[in-house]
C-alpha cells in the first residue's frame, strides 16, 4: 500500500489487524479526507450490508480505487467450532469483483507474490537448503494453489483443519503432490527420509 501511495483504507479487519496496517503506511491527516481503497481480510463483524455497500460505492467512484484482499479462503474453521465451517472472506471478495468489475489484488496466499516474498525471507536469513521447498496446509485451493502451483513448490495436502473428503480430487483444482492424514504424520515420514531432510524446507500453512 505505501508503493502504491495509498493512505487511506477502508478496512474490513478486526481491530488488531487494522491498527498493524495502519501503523505501516502514511495514513492520511484528516478522518474526513475520501477513502483511496479497500482492504478486505477476515472480519465477521464487518461484514454487513452498510459495509459492503461502503466499499461498493468506493471501488466504484472515479477514479476506480483498488481492492486488495489478503487472501480468497471459501469457508474457514475457527478455533471455536471444531464441527462446522464458516464463510471465509473469499465469497465477498468476488461478491464486490462481480458488482464492480474491479479485480481483487490478493496479497496473501496462493499468490505467488506471498510465496515469492516468504522464499526470499528464508534467503535472506540464510535458511533455504538446495533442494525442493514443502508448503503444507489443509486447503489445496488457498494453501496448495496459485503460486505453489506456478513455482514447483512440493505440495502436501493434511487431512486436518478444514479439510473435506475428496478436496484433493475437487474438479478444477491441481492435485496435491501428496496427502497424509496430519502434518505430524508428514513430519514422521519426512524425518524417515534422509533424502528428504537433506532436499526440502518447510512452509506450514495448516
Amino acid at each position: 500500500m505505501r508503493k502504491q501511495g495509498l493512505r487511506r483504507p477502508f478496512c474490513f479487519l478486526e481491530q488488531s489487524s487494522r491498527d498493524e496496517i495502519l501503523k505501516n503506511i502514511e495514513t492520511s491527516p484528516s478522518e474526513d479526507a475520501e477513502y483511496d481503497c479497500v482492504v478486505l481480510g477476515l472480519a465477521p463483524s464487518m461484514f454487513t450490508y452498510e459495509h459492503l455497500n461502503t466499499a461498493f460505492r468506493i471501488l466504484l467512484s472515479t477514479p476506480p480505487k483498488p481492492l486488495i484482499a489478503t487472501h480468497r479462503a471459501k469457508y474457514i474453521r475457527t478455533q471455536s467450532s471444531t464441527d462446522s465451517l464458516s464463510l471465509g472472506p473469499g465469497p465477498f471478495v468476488a461478491a464486490l469483483e462481480a458488482a464492480t468489475g474491479v479485480q481483487a489484488e490478493v496479497v496473501g496466499k496462493p499468490s505467488r507474490t506471498f510465496f515469492e516474498m516468504v522464499i526470499d525471507d528464508f534467503a535472506e536469513d540464510e535458511l533455504l537448503p538446495e533442494g525442493r521447498i514443502a508448503i503444507v496446509g489443509d486447503d489445496v485451493e488457498t494453501d496448495l494453489g496459485g503460486g505453489a502451483v506456478e513455482l514447483g513448490l512440493w505440495r502436501v495436502l493434511v487431512r486436518t483443519g478444514k479439510y473435506r473428503p475428496g478436496d484433493e480430487h475437487r474438479p478444477g483444482v491441481v492435485p496435491p503432490d501428496e496427502v497424509c492424514d496430519s502434518f505430524a504424520v508428514f513430519i514422521n515420514s519426512l524425518m524417515n527420509s534422509s533424502y528428504l531432510m537433506n532436499s526440502s524446507y518447510l512452509m506450514n500453512s495448516s
